[in-house]
């Protein structure tokens, strides 16, 4: 019956007043639920039902806020006692509310707990294993316990040494805030270095940097 539609009986609860041992009762709850990011709903009303559909995943199908950063640029240092902000020249264009400012601060747009990541192609020319060490900086301050050291190999058949390394970590982030990544080596031999792509067999270009960030 039309008479049972949803509207129908709150309108008809507007008007009844039903009280027990002089207290009034309540004749109509009301459910307000708002949606994340990468949440929606759509409710459809029929002759005698409300469909309420909730779909998880925005246009880029992610829940929460993301990006993904990457640089080409052979990254070097002058001094072995001086720590070097790593550079971040490339965003993906399908990036959601996060951005690289000035050149190598990673920016969130929105406050949240975020999970960042990085890997960086390390390089040595010279003919001993030298180390390098790499950090996460958050709007400018060290993180306490964010390093890692790594032994970067020795030439070897007239081949430079290669390491990669991949550091990964959460943090609790207000809008606007920043992180970078700074990493210093013992051998000025040591450098971040874009590698070229293969041809037999075929693979890409090996960037010098890549990060991502995604909310948790």
């Amino acid at each position: 019956m039309n008479f049972l539609r949803t509207q129908s009986l709150q309108r008809i609860a507007d008007v009844l007043k039903l009280k027990l041992n002089g207290v009034l009762w309540k004749t109509q709850s009301n459910l307000n639920v708002v949606a994340g990011h990468g949440i929606s709903f759509a409710q459809i009303e029929a002759k005698d039902v409300s469909t309420l559909t909730v779909s998880a995943g925005g246009s880029n199908g992610s829940i929460g806020y993301w990006g993904s950063f990457w640089d080409t640029t052979n990254q070097t240092i002058a001094s072995t006692t001086t720590a070097y902000v790593i550079a971040i020249g490339n965003s993906d264009s399908n990036n959601d509310e996060v951005s690289v400012v000035s050149g190598n601060r990673l920016t969130v747009a929105n406050a949240g707990a975020y999970r960042v990541g990085i890997s960086i192609q390390l390089t040595n020319d010279q003919s001993q294993a030298h180390d390098a060490v790499l950090w996460v900086r958050k709007n400018g301050v060290d993180v306490a316990d964010s390093a890692s050291r790594v032994t970067v190999p020795s030439t070897h058949g007239g081949i430079n040494g290669h390491l990669i390394v991949f550091v990964e970590l959460a943090q609790k982030l207000a809008a606007g805030d920043y992180v970078q990544f700074v990493w210093h080596a013992n051998n000025t031999g040591v450098k971040i270095e874009t590698l070229p792509a293969g041809t037999t067999p075929v693979y890409p270009q090996i960037p010098s940097v890549i990060v991502t960030i995604n909310q948790i």
